[in-house]
């Protein structure tokens, strides 16, 4: 997954190279990025989940997150999150769009601004349709790929909502960091390079020059 993500990387920064490559792969218009979900796997995949929580943090989490997914099914709490935002289950490239703008505005400390997903949506279902990896996935591979990325929304989600709520600076401060470090380090994507805009999450504008003194 990770070539997928320095595809995009490289779109974001070049995106006349989308142009140049229209011929190799289906538009993005019509390339569907849905998959048929199955609950068994959905449980497998929140089980792993779980497990890795109790690993990387602690048995707490675990338990914390278990109790509520009990509570309320996981896919139904995203649901109800994004569902705004024009998202769905059962569709990775709208998965993987949740999960980049939280962290965009986490990084960012742009808690109040209201983000349009639908062109960050395309441009996820662009990469995708020219990502010949991707387009090999199995419904399987998409489910557990989707399904991993809102799991990992809903827990970056809560975190920033109790920092918020609790006027935590110093917690936010953490988690911008962490957000934007994940992104460097995982997908060679400077966060904080980006802006969301009419084509999608693009380089920031540069401002003018001064102009320079006689």
């Amino acid at each position: 997954m990770n070539r997928f993500f320095r595809l995009l990387a490289v779109l974001l920064v070049l995106p006349s190279l989308a142009m140049a490559q229209e011929s190799a792969a289906p538009a993005a218009a019509s390339y569907d990025t849905s998959y048929p979900p199955s609950t068994v796997i959905s449980a497998r995949i929140q089980r792993q989940f779980l497990d890795t929580i109790r690993w990387s943090v602690s048995a707490q989490a675990r338990d914390s997150l278990a109790a509520a997914f009990a509570e309320r099914p996981a896919l139904e709490i995203w649901q109800d999150l994004v569902a705004g935002d024009g998202l769905k289950t059962g569709n990775v490239a709208d998965a993987i769009t949740a999960y980049w703008v939280l962290n965009w505005v986490t990084a960012n400390a742009r808690y109040n601004l209201k983000v349009d997903n639908r062109p960050i949506q395309a441009q996820m279902q662009d990469a995708m349709a020219r990502d010949p990896n991707f387009r090999s996935l199995s419904n399987l591979q998409k489910q557990e790929m989707a399904e991993g990325y809102i799991l990992k929304f809903l827990v970056e989600h809560a975190a920033l909502n109790d920092a918020m709520s609790r006027k935590d600076v110093a917690a936010l401060g953490k988690l911008a960091l962490g957000s934007a470090t994940r992104f460097q380090r995982e997908m060679g994507v400077n966060l904080l390079a980006l802006e969301p805009g009419p084509g999608g999450l693009q380089p920031k504008a540069q401002p003018p020059a001064s102009p320079a003194a006689d």
